[in-house]
């Protein structure tokens, strides 16, 4: 896909730009456990389907660049991801597949530190642990989505589609720190969001009781950040 490459790119020219300024950067590892209700239902109901889930995990990784108000420990991480393609079998003949590009500002706010002098990374600064490192997350967002839908079957077609959606995240995550250079943060998150659409299963027996395919996509999202701060080490080596 054309619009795939494009983006693909983007994305690979801006990990070049953060990965060789002096600013702090983070790159992600994700694990989501996905809820697409309208199709799930639809699978559980249809008596063609030999089973009800549907794209109900997924990987993805991610790219973000750190910034953080002045007097107040409330950081923000804008981050460009990728939803690695995943493909769930809906019998033998059938299956379905989803990827997606995403644009999320991740807001971290550290609720028992947020009148502290960290000059972050936290753990570069004396303290309790856990006060200087957890930390509420807000994450607004906006996706593309793609999906596919392929089957083998004479009587259907292949087919697939392209939406965007507006994603909404809260949760909580903890700085874990190795040395000056690099954090290890574990983040866990529920993301809910504007419904994708189901025109990629217009022609699908299995979808065909649906009125709308359109469906909700909430997910538990699992993230593992490892966080650089060359800044900060250059500083104190002036």
């Amino acid at each position: 896909m054309q619009i795939s490459s494009r983006i693909t790119t983007i994305l690979l020219l801006v990990c070049f730009t953060i990965i060789t300024s002096s600013a702090q950067f983070g790159i992600r590892a994700k694990y989501s456990s996905n809820e697409f209700s309208t199709w799930e239902n639809a699978l559980r109901d249809s008596p063609s389907s030999n089973t009800n889930e549907i794209l109900n995990s997924s990987f993805g990784v991610g790219v973000d660049y750190w910034f953080r108000l002045k007097e107040k420990r409330i950081e923000f991480l804008p981050e460009l991801s990728y939803g690695l393609k995943t493909t769930s079998s809906i019998d033998d003949n059938v299956s379905v597949s989803f990827q997606n590009f995403a644009f999320n500002f991740n807001t971290h706010i550290y609720a028992f530190d947020l009148v502290g002098d960290c000059d972050c990374p936290t753990f570069s600064k004396q303290g309790p642990t856990l006060k200087k490192g957890f930390f509420f997350l807000v994450s607004p967002g906006v996706s593309m989505n793609m999906h596919n839908y392929d089957t083998e079957l004479p009587s259907e077609t292949s087919n697939s589609a392209t939406d965007y959606s507006i994603r909404f995240g809260v949760g909580a995550g903890y700085d874990i720190g190795i040395n000056d250079l690099v954090t290890v943060t574990p983040i866990v998150s529920y993301n809910v969001g504007t419904s994708v659409t189901g025109d990629h299963l217009e022609f699908s027996q299995y979808f065909q009781q649906v009125d709308d395919l359109s469906s909700s996509w909430n997910h538990l999202l699992f993230q593992l950040r490892i966080g650089f701060r060359p800044d900060y080490v250059n500083k104190y080596r002036r």
